[in-house]
């Protein structure tokens, strides 16, 4: 005869499996669903606008290539360079801009906050380094609403307005979620590593640079990564600071707002929205590993 608990121990059991199976369902399920968008969104770009009508969830009659032609060949978004000259730029410049604006203020973003999470963290002695944590979490707590007119004008008087390194120095900043998670990283490192560059007469600056940065590497390039998609899917910014820079996802704004019959209908709109994300999508494919990994950094170990 089996004793009582051996029974509530095989009930639990029993629950526990049931629970994750029904967990990992539910799981499986939302990923379906995710990927349902993306490739009705595919399948969709390679029809035409009558096949669109009559045939919204099918497979193309037949694959058509006409859109992905006709949008590499005549579209472009008109815009006004420093000059004040009517230009159009087309996809291929589009997607120039877009690696430009995406790499650039990824760059600024993160190393800024990089930089100063290391300050802050490896000398917490100082005042400064309490102000500027503060200011951090300050920010991230009050919402800031309406500065829009006034950053314009900024931008304008310190001649960053319509220019690509101005909105590149306009993004290196300190504030936000990624100062934290540096700060965290760095906090974590125990002063051990750096003790042998001292005694061998090592400076600050060559501490940071050779021994902590190269430890902090994998965090520093998945904040980049994050960085660069937030940017690379951003049309506001360029739309106001560097209008005539115009990016993909401006591109693709365009698209959704345009009036000419030739790109108005919803697989040329779909369509645009499938140029802008095949590079991301490759983007992650590549470093999947490293977007889904965590943020922390190892340390000595006894």
């Amino acid at each position: 005869m089996k004793h009582p608990s051996a029974t509530k121990g095989s009930v639990k059991n029993t629950s526990a499996t049931v629970f994750k199976w029904l967990i990992f369902g539910l799981l499986i399920l939302y990923t379906v669903s995710l990927f349902i968008p993306i490739g009705w969104g595919l399948l969709t770009s390679f029809k035409s606008a009558d096949d669109f009508r009559l045939n919204v969830f099918g497979f193309p009659k037949p694959f058509t290539f006409e859109n992905y032609a006709s949008a590499f060949d005549r579209f472009a978004v008109v815009t006004h360079d420093l000059a004040g000259d009517l230009v159009r730029v087309r996809l291929p410049m589009m997607t120039l801009y877009s690696i430009l604006y995406a790499a650039g203020c990824a760059f600024f973003a993160t190393t800024t906050a990089f930089v100063t999470a290391y300050a802050t963290a490896k000398f917490p002695q100082f005042k400064l380094s309490k102000v500027i944590y503060t200011i951090v979490v300050v920010t991230m707590v009050l919402p800031i609403v309406g500065n829009l007119p006034a950053e314009i004008n900024m931008a304008q008087t310190l001649g960053f307005y319509k220019h690509m390194w101005g909105i590149w120095l306009m993004k290196a900043n300190f504030l936000g979620m990624y100062f934290l998670v540096f700060h965290a990283a760095f906090s974590k490192l125990p002063a051990d590593f750096a003790e042998a560059a001292y005694l061998d007469g090592a400076s600050e600056f060559t501490v940071m640079l050779r021994i902590y940065f190269p430890l902090a590497l994998y965090p520093y390039l998945t904040v980049f990564l994050l960085n660069f998609i937030n940017f690379w899917n951003d049309y506001q910014v360029p739309l106001v600071y560097i209008p005539n820079y115009p990016t993909l996802a401006q591109g693709v704004f365009t698209f959704s707002n345009t009036s000419d019959t030739l790109y108005s209908s919803v697989p040329m709109k779909i369509m645009g929205c499938v140029i802008c994300l095949l590079p991301i999508l490759v983007l992650f494919l590549a470093f999947h590993k490293r977007l889904i990994g965590n943020l922390s950094m190892g340390g000595l170990k006894e």
